[in-house]
This record gives C-alpha cells, sequence and structure tokens, in this order.
C-alpha cells in the first residue's frame, strides 16, 4: 500500500513538472552565436542593453537585458555558445518609449528529449525527468491512467556520444552538444524506429566541429555532421 500511494505521488509530480517545462519551452528561444558586450549611451528613451548576441549566421542580433547566468566569462570571445531565453517588454531610459529585450536563460545546456505518447499502448515516455530533492535523473513510462509502470535511474555514465544509441530502452542521454534524432532505416516505416545522438545540420545557427563536414544520410538521421574521411 505503501508503494502504491508512493507511486502515485510521483506521478503527480512527474506530471506537473512536464506540463511546466512544456510551458515554459513555448515562450523559449533557443540559438547558437557569439556574445560582446554592449555599448549604452544614456540617451532618455534609449534601450539598453549589456550584452548583444549574434547567431551563427550573422542575420540575427539580439538586445540582452537581462540573464540567469554570468555571461562576464562568455563575451568578447568570439566563441560560439548555444543560448536558450525568451524576449521580454521594458521601457527605455527615463522610462520613455518601449523596448524588447532579451531575457537568457541557460547557456551551453544539452536539449532535452522530448516526452513520447504511444497510442497503441496508451502510455507516455518521458526520457529524462529530475527528482527536485536530489537532482537524480530518471527514465520513467506512465501507463494509462498515468500511473507508473517503470522508472530506470539514469546513471552518470549513461551519456552516449555521437552516433550511439539514445533509445529509451538503452537508458541513456546524449552528451552535450547533441540532439537524439529519431528515423527509420532502408525499410522505411514498416521497419523499427531508429533513435541516435547527432549535431543535426537543419538546426538554426548549427556548425560542425573540426574534421567534420554536413552530410545527408538518406536512410538514417538526415541532415547531419560526420567525420570527413582524408
Amino acid at each position: 500500500m505503501k508503494n502504491h500511494f508512493f507511486k502515485s505521488i510521483i506521478s503527480v509530480f512527474f506530471l506537473l513538472n512536464l506540463t511546466v517545462a512544456q510551458s515554459h519551452a513555448d515562450n523559449s528561444v533557443v540559438l547558437t552565436g557569439t556574445l560582446e558586450q554592449a555599448a549604452c549611451p544614456g540617451m532618455c528613451g534609449f534601450c539598453c542593453a549589456s550584452y548583444l548576441l549574434e547567431d551563427s549566421s550573422g542575420e540575427l542580433q539580439l538586445s540582452v537585458g537581462k540573464s540567469a547566468v554570468d555571461l562576464s566569462p562568455l563575451s568578447d570571445k568570439g566563441i560560439l555558445h548555444r543560448f536558450t531565453g525568451s524576449f521580454y517588454e521594458t521601457t527605455g531610459l527615463c522610462g520613455v518609449n518601449q523596448c524588447t529585450l532579451f531575457a537568457i536563460e541557460t547557456v551551453d545546456e544539452p536539449p532535452a528529449a522530448d516526452a513520447v505518447y504511444d497510442e497503441q499502448t496508451a502510455e507516455l515516455i518521458i526520457p529524462s525527468a529530475t527528482m527536485s530533492s536530489t537532482g537524480e535523473k530518471f527514465t520513467v513510462t506512465l501507463a494509462a491512467p498515468f500511473n507508473i509502470k517503470s522508472i530506470t535511474e539514469i546513471g552518470k555514465n549513461k551519456f552516449a556520444l555521437q552516433g550511439e544509441s539514445c533509445t529509451v530502452a538503452s537508458g541513456a542521454q546524449c552528451d552535450t552538444g547533441l540532439s537524439c534524432l529519431s528515423y527509420y532505416g532502408i525499410a522505411g516505416p514498416s521497419g523499427p524506429e531508429f533513435r541516435t545522438c547527432e549535431i543535426s545540420c537543419a538546426a538554426p545557427g548549427s556548425q560542425c566541429p573540426n574534421g567534420q563536414a554536413c552530410v545527408t544520410v538518406a536512410d538514417g538521421p538526415g541532415q547531419v555532421c560526420q567525420a570527413v574521411l582524408p
């Protein structure tokens, strides 16, 4: 009875956190770019930003007003980073005019895997859920009416590298800078679904590391970075 009660409480906990995370993600912007300090002229009505964030394409420049992390070690070095943030409205200096600035929430955090709902089995699979009291991470499967079917602890060493599997069954999360991509092989949708950790070229501001280039794998994950053969 105690174990059943504990599982029911945990089910509610995970569902609440999933709802909050989804709501937060809907308002967030993720991009890769560089950061530099901004000079504020101090004129009334001017939108004063602390930093300027330019995406890797050079076409988008955001005025950064707030940040949940210390940005000083990142600025003026021209190094690409992965930023997550959101826009907010404020007034210019002296309370004159309206300004739209960008608030940075996270820097260089690996993308979180999306929850997957299986219509055939009526199960909700959460690839990564964090216990607030301990910080431990788990892969959780919820079965209708959303009671916990299984909990698998994600060990510290279960971080898949580029090209390695990131299926729910493996219990592995992609390492920093990698995304878990799902695709079908030569057999198409009639065959099994594969999930591997990759660097997607289709992501805005994506850039392949040195020694790799963007390659299209038709029967694989699509446009991804792969090592260049000598």
